[in-house]
């Protein structure tokens, strides 16, 4: 293995990770930006609006040193292990900045793992790609403001789309049908979808269908550094602990959070959020003349830049006043497949908790959920919110699945230090 000493390392080149990066270089720092996708700008680039951002924050880090296409699997103190290039390299650093963003996870229904059946996310992501077209067939997108904007999209690719919303976007092509409802379950042949039927007993064909869904902050990095996690449902769910400077809880110094990784609403939040964190590292190590100031200057930004709801829970959860008696619920069939890796449905989950399991690890033990390719990363929000509803204990109170390195599945080889084909980005 390979390393590489720097004053401040950053993982994650979505907004706030740009952000941070442009703000350290910009001071003088020695700055690493890491990015586990080829193309910079996370999902600032498919959300509609903030395009314009990512590119000016970009435009930011041409001088810095940055690893596109690079995995972080693992984080020892503030030393980061990352797949670059086919190898394990090593990244040293004085402060680290986690911007790792969040992950738009599709809550379980019937036929949720057909082919066909994605986040409204993904759909930007084809959209983005150009797969999708007039020969692409129907396609229905449930939701809120981005399935709205996502059908818009659709409409103008030439693709015949229906909408369930609540209400009809100011901006949806008059052509594109709106119908109020709720998703209850996709069917299909082969393996793929080509109906969706809705909770009024009506069905609709299609051939994809994109449903928005609630984003989780991805914590795994924050978590294997020992960062606590408290639940925080106006914040994305599970958030790790960090104070007023996004300095996160825990037994390492020099460790930061930023972004959607810590619970921001928008792109511009994340943005801010970022030069927070940068500012705190830089002040901390000497590098930024009126650390304070400049601070106090980035959490009124961040603030402005954020929901009230959300600028207040996270004001709350950082003097530790969080709710903890938050019970999440479910309902659905028991033959709902809830683990798509491993194929464990609700039903299976039930058996093993009427058996005396407690928690996630022990479900992981006795059903094999969680033991998949995504390593909870699809599933575990879900099972968390199943399981606080089946034992009716807050989700604050339930133990989280473990975490270890390597956070994500990575070739044997590259860990050892001989080349390795990287593995695939999630879908």
């Amino acid at each position: 293995m390979t390393g590489v000493t720097v004053q401040i390392a950053v993982v994650g080149g979505g907004p706030a990770g740009l952000a941070a990066a442009g703000e350290a270089h910009a001071a003088g720092a020695r700055v690493l930006l890491v990015d586990e996708r080829p193309a910079l700008g996370g999902r600032a680039v498919i959300v509609p609006g903030a395009r314009g951002l990512a590119e000016g924050l970009m435009r930011d880090l041409r001088a810095a040193e940055v690893w596109r296409g690079s995995l972080v699997w693992g984080l020892f103190g503030r030393t980061l292990a990352a797949l670059h290039g086919g190898r394990t390299r090593l990244a040293t650093a004085d402060a680290v900045i986690l911007a790792t963003g969040a992950l738009e996870r599709l809550v379980p229904f019937p036929g949720w793992t057909l082919g066909g059946v994605m986040t409204v996310e993904a759909g930007w992501e084809l959209v983005r790609a150009g797969g999708i077209g007039q020969a692409s067939g129907p396609a229905v997108v449930a939701g809120g403001p981005d399935a709205g904007t996502l059908a818009a999209r659709l409409a103008e690719r030439g693709t015949g789309v229906l909408l369930i919303s609540a209400q009809r976007p100011k901006n949806l092509p008059e052509k594109v049908p709106v119908i109020p409802g709720t998703v209850a379950s996709a069917r299909g042949n082969d393996g793929s979808v080509e109906r969706v039927l809705l909770a009024d007993g009506t069905e609709h064909e299609c051939r994809m269908l994109c449903v928005e869904s609630p984003r989780a902050p991805l914590v795994d990095l924050a978590r294997l550094a020992g960062a606590p996690c408290i639940y925080q449902p106006s914040l994305g769910g599970f958030v790790p602990r960090y104070d007023r400077t996004l300095a996160l809880h825990g037994p390492t110094a020099g460790l930061y959070i930023a972004g959607d990784a810590g619970g921001v609403d928008t792109p511009r939040a994340a943005a801010e959020s970022g030069r927070l964190a940068a500012r705190s590292a830089l002040g901390a190590l000497g590098l930024l003349p009126e650390a304070g100031v400049r601070q106090d200057e980035a959490r009124r930004q961040l603030r402005a830049a954020s929901a009230p709801f959300v600028a207040v829970a996270r004001e709350a959860m950082v003097i530790g006043a969080m709710p903890d008696d938050v019970v999440e619920r479910w309902e659905g069939p028991p033959e709902t497949i809830f683990c798509p890796c491993e194929g464990v449905s609700v039903g299976i989950l039930q058996a093993a908790v009427d058996d005396g399991a407690r928690s996630a690890d022990e479900l992981k033990r006795r059903t094999r959920c969680g033991m998949g390719a995504c390593q909870w990363r699809r599933c575990g929000t879900a099972v968390m919110r199943w399981l606080s509803g089946t034992l009716d204990v807050p989700m604050g109170r339930l133990p989280l699945p473990s975490v270890r390195a390597p956070v994500r599945p990575v070739p044997l080889p590259a860990i050892a230090g001989a080349e390795a084909p990287a593995p695939a980005l999630d879908g």
